[in-house]
């Protein structure tokens, strides 16, 4: 038998290996434990490695892409960045040439820029502008035909000789190439491939806005001077280089003139030349004169049978006018004119009509109205439009008329019968639809008759020329209480 000694012995032995094996047991489950622990974080590493290699090769692919095809891009403004007087009466091969020169300028700038890049950029060139109006402008200045678009030969040239190159025609609206430039440039500005930008429109001061983010990228952008530089261009840290050999360094005749937004622009295009033609003019023509090519449209150019003569170059009268003895010719008469001379619409015979000395019509004035009258007329026919025949002239004979006729107010009225005469056409300037007579015609008032519709019994016909009829002299001396800023006169409309 065991002492007792022994057996307590043995289950000290035993209560320590019962100890001993719970530790290793806790040990083992806390190295599990911590085991599956890494096992996640590996798991998630792993995964998240994954996708960081997939977009890695993403990136790469996408590098190589943009590497693979590098350029430079050359936008410019052709309303007022002008080629070479000579590349532009070449016609079709100077726009060739113009390419060619155009593209090794480029080439040369390029290699400044670029280093050992240059040579693998290729060269995209956008010109955008109005050919209608340039055309116009250009041939003005005798470098081009009078034909309608005759600068159209020298942009498909241009844009035929090179891959990348495109002459484009913006169209005649105006700002029409300010806007396709700036979404070209915002296109290009942050693209990879596209390596710099050569901006030739720096005659335009609308640009500033867009440039000025990218002040002093001397790496992204150089700017190319023409024929005219807005001195706030300089203060944008970008490089200014000039290509002497392909534009203009002035324009025909240095005009200086404005954009219509404020802007200094230099050019010869639709709304910014006010040349006035060659000065050697024909004294006068021997055919008719084709009035088609004078609007830019004539279909036949050089193998019309009419003239093709500017307005600017035709004589006052043509020596097939025989003016009639009573009438002799005189200065073309404008809107000052007008304003001053013609019978007022307010006074005691308002209503009446005013008759010359042949008995002929005389339209009474209508000044511009105001910018209050205007607000008024489209805050009333935002709501329901107004029938003319109802409001200015009381009579409309339609049962089912579908516009309002209630009361108007006279700013209103004002509005309606300065629309209705802008409809005649004639703004007191060639070319005109009504003959020379109706531009001629006496406008002294010799008496005031009322409309047909108003006569009766009691109606009165005044001769201004008795001297005891001053209603007359009150209504035909009051012009000097009208606006000084008249509007467009016309004749051959009586609104009563």
């Amino acid at each position: 038998m065991l002492a007792e000694t022994d057996i307590q012995a043995l289950d000290a032995s035993l209560a320590s290996v019962a100890r001993q094996n719970e530790q290793h047991h806790d040990n083992l489950q806390n190295l599990l434990q911590r085991f599956h622990l890494l096992l996640d974080d590996y798991n998630r590493l792993k995964s998240d490695y994954e996708e960081e290699k997939e977009s890695r090769e993403k990136y790469k692919k996408l590098a190589r892409g943009q590497e693979r095809n590098p350029f430079v891009l050359v936008l410019v403004d052709g309303d007022g960045c002008l080629f070479k007087e000579h590349l532009v009466k070449a016609g079709s091969d100077g726009g060739i040439t113009a390419a060619r020169l155009l593209s090794d300028s480029i080439k040369e700038q390029v290699q400044d820029r670029l280093g050992a890049q240059a040579d693998q950029c290729r060269i995209m060139v956008r010109i955008y502008s109005n050919v209608l109006g340039l055309s116009k402008s250009l041939a003005r200045n005798g470098l081009l035909g009078y034909e309608a678009r005759s600068l159209s030969p020298f942009a498909a040239s241009f844009t035929r000789s090179q891959d990348l190159f495109d002459y484009v025609d913006a169209g005649d609206k105006k700002e029409g190439a300010d806007y396709k430039i700036r979404e070209m440039f915002r296109l290009f500005a942050d693209n990879n491939q596209c390596k710099h930008i050569f901006f030739a429109g720096c005659h335009d001061a609308g640009y500033l806005s867009m440039l000025t983010p990218y002040r002093g990228k001397s790496d992204r952008i150089t700017l190319i001077k023409a024929a005219s530089f807005h001195p706030e261009y300089a203060k944008l840290d970008i490089p200014v280089r000039e290509l002497p050999a392909v534009f203009m360094n002035s324009t025909p005749g240095g005009t200086h003139i404005g954009n219509g937004n404020g802007n200094s622009h230099v050019g010869v295009g639709p709304v910014f030349s006010n040349h006035t033609g060659p000065k050697n003019v024909p004294t006068a023509p021997s055919r008719p004169i084709c009035k088609h090519f004078q609007k830019g449209i004539c279909r036949y150019g050089n193998e019309c049978m009419k003239v093709h003569i500017m307005p600017s170059q035709q004589l006052s009268q043509s020596k097939h006018y025989v003016p009639s003895p009573m009438q002799s010719p005189s200065k073309l008469r404008d809107d000052a004119y007008y304003y001053k001379n013609l019978p007022g619409t307010w006074g005691k015979y308002k209503d009446h009509i005013a008759l010359n000395i042949d008995d002929e019509r005389l339209d009474s004035y209508c000044p511009s109205p105001s910018t209050d009258a205007w607000d008024s007329y489209n805050r009333r026919i935002k709501q329901h439009k107004l029938c003319n025949r109802h409001q200015l002239s009381g009579d409309c004979d339609n049962p089912a008329c579908e516009f309002d006729h209630g009361p108007a107010d006279d700013d209103c009225l004002h509005v309606m019968r300065h629309i209705l005469r802008q409809h005649d056409g004639c703004r007191g300037t060639k070319p005109c639809k009504f003959g020379r007579h109706a531009h001629t015609l006496s406008l002294k008032v010799m008496q005031w008759v009322p409309p047909v519709e108003h006569v009766d019994n009691s109606s009165e016909f005044i001769d201004p020329s008795d001297p005891s009829d001053r209603s007359f002299e009150e209504t035909s001396t009051t012009t000097t209480d009208h606006p000084t800023s008249p509007s467009s006169l016309l004749d051959g409309i009586l609104i009563t």
